[in-house]
């Protein structure tokens, strides 16, 4: 599919290896778990990347952070078997705390390095009325390391630094974005993405699962209702060259 100036809408359904980038431990799986099921159907490696320490959501506040980061990590791990992930890597910046931009985005490139991903997922940082200042900065800092990754003066950690290979990323996919460009077929996966959704113990009580099934699926069938299947999940999947100088680009 060409949009804007005739480029190619990059296939993500033939990737390799996906590092899939977040501000909390569920945001991936709640906006983009059938696709990324579905990617790791289709043979993906897929990696998560999670910036900050999830505690303020965490609904027992008896737990010491010890116990609390023990059990959102447990959940993680549980969420992730449904989906297919297969590593799992934390910043640990605070959860709705103070943060330095930079120290987040150097952290991203670092681990894009490691990881040398065909794509990198992430929450659009330019979603209208988004109030979450970890949504907006993390996702910010991921497309920004998308496009600074390959640039050796940005210093991270010295071992990944000498040892990182050039490569190149094929494309930013944004999830909860206000300008779609693909609708992707989760009708399959929408059971893997329930399951994952209904891990989140630490964050969720019992009663707030069947909600929370019924809200995403609902969803999804609003996001399908102009497309010819039935479950779907809206993505702006932009090659890394257009998030830099181009006033158009939300276009495409």
């Amino acid at each position: 599919m060409s949009n804007l100036m005739g480029i190619e809408i990059p296939d993500i359904r033939n990737v390799k290896k996906v590092l899939a980038i977040q501000p909390h431990y569920d945001d991936n799986d709640f906006s983009a778990g059938g696709t990324l099921a579905a990617l790791a159907e289709y043979g993906a490696e897929i990696i998560y990347l999670t910036m900050s320490d999830d505690l303020v959501g965490v609904i027992d506040e008896n737990w010491s952070a010890e116990e609390a980061t023990r059990r959102l990590r447990d959940d993680q791990f549980k969420a992730g078997e449904f989906i297919g992930v297969s590593k799992q890597y934390w910043l640990g910046y605070p959860d709705a705390g103070e943060y330095n931009y930079y120290d987040v985005r150097n952290d991203m490139i670092k681990y894009i390095r490691i990881v040398q991903p065909d794509v990198v997922f992430t929450m659009d940082p330019w979603m209208l009325y988004e109030a979450h200042r970890d949504h907006v900065l993390a996702s910010r800092a991921a497309a920004e390391a998308s496009i600074l990754y390959d640039f050796l003066r940005i210093k991270t950690d010295p071992e990944v630094d000498e040892n990182y290979k050039h490569h190149k990323l094929q494309a930013v996919v944004f999830h909860a974005t206000s300008y779609p460009n693909t609708i992707f077929d989760i009708t399959s996966t929408m059971e893997k993405k329930k399951k994952a959704i209904c891990s989140y113990k630490a964050q969720f009580f019992e009663e707030d699962f069947p909600r929370l099934e019924k809200r995403v699926e609902k969803y999804a069938r609003h996001i399908a209702q102009n497309v010819s299947f039935d479950l779907g999940e809206s993505l702006k999947i932009i090659p890394p060259g257009l998030l830099h100088g181009l006033g158009e680009s939300w276009k495409f």
